[in-house]
C-alpha cells in the first residue's frame, strides 16, 4: 500500500507506481475496527507533512514485521501540529537512509531544482538571470532604509502601501497572461487540470498582499460574471469558483456516479486542504455543490456552513499548498511578510511549480529569506529520548 497525507500526493504515487494508494486518514478510517492493516509493505510519501500524532496512529496500524518505506523532503516546512517525525528519523538514524543529492535537469534553461537546492542550503541563488522555468519580477521601494529614516511613520506607511499596490498590479498582469490557458481547461471540462494550472501563493493570510485580499482580486479576473452567487462573511461565493475546504469535518457527499444516478448522499470525512470547484448552486434549497477531482467526491454544503468550511483558493498560503503541484506558480515576496520568511518557506513555495515559478516583489525580501536558514527548531520527544 502507498499513502500520503494529501489526496493529490496519494493519487500521484498511484499514477507513477501502479500500486494502490490512499490518504493516511482514509486508511485509518477504513481499518478503524482492525488491530492492524493487512499490508506487507507500506510506502509513506510526503512524510515532511506528517505530525507525530498522525505518524504514531499510522505506525500502530502497521504489522510489526512489515516493511515501511518513508519518502520525504526535510527541507520543506515542518508539519502543522506537534513533532517532526521525518527530520527526527533522519537525524537519529533510526533506519537505513538514502539521500538524493544529484540534480538532474532536462536543459540548461531549467533552474527550479538548482535554485531550490541553493535556497535549502541558505545560499542566495542566481535568481535574476533568464530561465525557462523561473522568473523573478522585481517591484521595489528604492532606498527603503533611507526613506524609513527620513519620512514620518504615516508617510512611510503610505509608501509601503503604494509598493504593495504596485506588486498587486504586477500579479494582475501575470494573471491576465495566464487566464486564456486556464479558462480553456475549464471550458473543456478538464477540472483537475484547471485547478492545478495556475496558483498564486503568499506567506500570510492578512494584509494587502495576503491570501484573503489576493483571492478577492483574483476572483474578479477568473470568475467575473457568475450565473449564481452566495453572500458569505468574507464576500461572496460564485458558481465556478475555485475553493479549498478548511476543516476536517464529516459532511454529506457523493461519488460522481452516485450524484449522476440521483442517489442519496453519505456522510464522509472531508479534509482540510482539499481543493475543488463550485459547480452547482441550488438557491431554493440553499445548497452548494463542490467537486473535488483528486478525491473523486462531490460534497454538499448548506449556505450557513460555507463561511466556516470553504475559502476561495485562487491564492493559497504556502502551508496550504504543501503536497500540491501546479503548472505555473506565482509567489508573492514582500518585507511585510518578514516574520514568515525563511529557507523552508521559500523552498516549499519554489518546489510547488512543475512548469514555471514566478516570484513577484522585493529582491531584498527574497535574499533575506535565503539567509534565514533554520527558522524553527522543534524540541521533540524522540530527540529527548535519544540523549
Amino acid at each position: 500500500m502507498t499513502c500520503a497525507l494529501s489526496g493529490i500526493a496519494s493519487q500521484r504515487i498511484r499514477e507513477r507506481s501502479g500500486y494502490q494508494s490512499g490518504t493516511i486518514q482514509s486508511l485509518l478510517v477504513k481499518f478503524e475496527s482492525h488491530d492492524t492493516m493487512p499490508y506487507r509493505v507500506v510506502l509513506i510519501d510526503e512524510a515532511s507533512m506528517i505530525n507525530s500524532i498522525l505518524f504514531a496512529r499510522l505506525m500502530a496500524k502497521i504489522e510489526g514485521d512489515a516493511v515501511v518505506i518513508i519518502v520525504g523532503d526535510d527541507a520543506q516546512l515542518p508539519p502543522i501540529g506537534a513533532g517532526n517525525p521525518l527530520t527526527d528519523a533522519i537525524a537519529l538514524n533510526l533506519a537505513p537512509t538514502v539521500m538524493l543529492t544529484q540534480i538532474y535537469r532536462q536543459s540548461a534553461d531549467q533552474a527550479i531544482a538548482l535554485i531550490a537546492n541553493d535556497v535549502r542550503r541558505g545560499i542566495i541563488p542566481s535568481y535574476r538571470e533568464s530561465y525557462e522555468d523561473f522568473t523573478f519580477i522585481p517591484v521595489e521601494l528604492s532606498n527603503r532604509h533611507a526613506l524609513k529614516q527620513s519620512l514620518t511613520s504615516n508617510e512611510f506607511d503610505e509608501a509601503i502601501q503604494t509598493l504593495s499596490h504596485n506588486i498587486l498590479a504586477k500579479i494582475a498582469e501575470v494573471t491576465l497572461a495566464e487566464l486564456p490557458a486556464s479558462r480553456e481547461k475549464l471550458q473543456t471540462k478538464q477540472i483537475r487540470e484547471y485547478l492545478s494550472a495556475f496558483q498564486v501563493i503568499s506567506p500570510m493570510r492578512a494584509y494587502t498582499l495576503g491570501v484573503e485580499n489576493l483571492n478577492l482580486l483574483l476572483q474578479d479576473y477568473f470568475n467575473p460574471n457568475p450565473k449564481k452567487k452566495i453572500k458569505t462573511l468574507h464576500g461572496e461565493l460564485r458558481l465556478m469558483d475555485k475553493v479549498v475546504h478548511t476543516k476536517n469535518e464529516n459532511i454529506l457527499s457523493y461519488t460522481p456516479e452516485e450524484f449522476k444516478e440521483g442517489n442519496k448522499p453519505s456522510e464522509r470525512r472531508i479534509f482540510n486542504g482539499m481543493c475543488g470547484l463550485v459547480f452547482r448552486i441550488e438557491e431554493e434549497e440553499e445548497l452548494a455543490y463542490v467537486y473535488y477531482p483528486n478525491e473523486e467526491l462531490i460534497v454538499q454544503y448548506k449556505y450557513e456552513e460555507i463561511s466556516t468550511l470553504l475559502s476561495l483558493s485562487y491564492a493559497l498560503s504556502v502551508h496550504k499548498v504543501q503536497g500540491m503541484e501546479y503548472d505555473t506558480v506565482v509567489v508573492v515576496m514582500s518585507f511585510s511578510h518578514r516574520i514568515m520568511l525563511g529557507t523552508k518557506l521559500l523552498y516549499t513555495a519554489l518546489t510547488r511549480a512543475k512548469g514555471h515559478c514566478i516570484f513577484i516583489g522585493e529582491t531584498g525580501a527574497f535574499e533575506s529569506a535565503c539567509r534565514r536558514l533554520e527558522q524553527s527548531k522543534r524540541i521533540t520527544v524522540m530527540q529527548e529520548l535519544s540523549h
